[in-house]
């Protein structure tokens, strides 16, 4: 404790706060606050990925950081995501497949293992620019696109009932493939597109505060269209 200090221990705080979130959205959805509980684990996913950018720019990075937020990660997105599905699926279908909960808390935690062995192998140098599999909080996204769709448009969900009950067979395997998917850490922006990244930063801010919920589909749906992109460029990038 006598190394720990305030500069070290705000991303760790803000981890703390992630995994909270992420506690808070099942309480939340066994309450039946559908939105509440989605909405926490999505403020979760921000946090994911300000703690990590937080240690580096205050240059407080720590093995035990590193593990800490693999930690909450699977709490936050490992296991909450599937059982906030698998309750908000039981209040429209009298049984739903307690299995496929498991089965994704099991493909998350391999993920997690697999990404953390991977990072400490200092040699493979496209870890930096791509990621093997999605990542859990992309897996989370994934997961919940059915109710952000419901919360948003409405459908009727009474119409997809072996889909909605086996939807999370896809983003469990997702995350233990070996697609490449794209690493925030590794894209390089030329200067010239900086003010039209800025122009659009804002623009999906505006959306984030004004309909949460198209803002979500929106950037879900376009971080999976991304993946053919990703594979394709990281195998060119393997061939030189």
């Amino acid at each position: 404790m006598r190394k720990l200090s305030i500069r070290r221990l705000v991303p760790n705080l803000i981890t703390f706060i992630s995994l909270t979130f992420g506690l808070l959205s099942i309480k939340f959805a066994i309450d039946q606050k559908w939105e509440i509980a989605v909405m926490l684990i999505v403020f979760s996913s921000f946090l994911d990925n300000l703690d990590g950018k937080l240690a580096r720019l205050l240059k407080a990075n720590s093995n035990f950081g590193v593990e800490l937020d693999s930690l909450a990660d699977f709490i936050s997105f490992g296991v909450a995501p599937a059982i906030v599905i698998y309750l908000w699926s039981k209040t429209f279908f009298f049984e739903t497949n307690w299995a496929i909960v498991i089965f994704y808390a099991i493909c998350s935690s391999s993920r997690l293992a697999k990404f953390n062995v991977l990072s400490h192998d200092n040699k493979n140098k496209a870890n930096l620019r791509f990621f093997s599999g999605i990542s859990t909080p992309a897996a989370a996204g994934l997961s919940l696109l059915p109710m952000m769709l419901n919360f948003r448009f409405d459908f009727d969900i009474l119409n997809y009932e072996i889909f909605i009950k086996s939807y999370l067979f896809l983003p469990s395997v997702l995350m233990i493939s070996n697609f490449s998917t794209y690493s925030l850490k590794g894209i390089k922006v030329e200067k010239k597109l900086i003010p039209f990244l800025i122009i659009l930063f804002a623009s999906f801010i505006y959306l984030l505060i004004t309909d949460i919920w198209l803002a979500m589909i929106i950037l879900i749906s376009i971080y999976y269209l991304s993946i053919p992109f990703a594979i394709y460029e990281s195998k060119v990038s393997l061939k030189t």
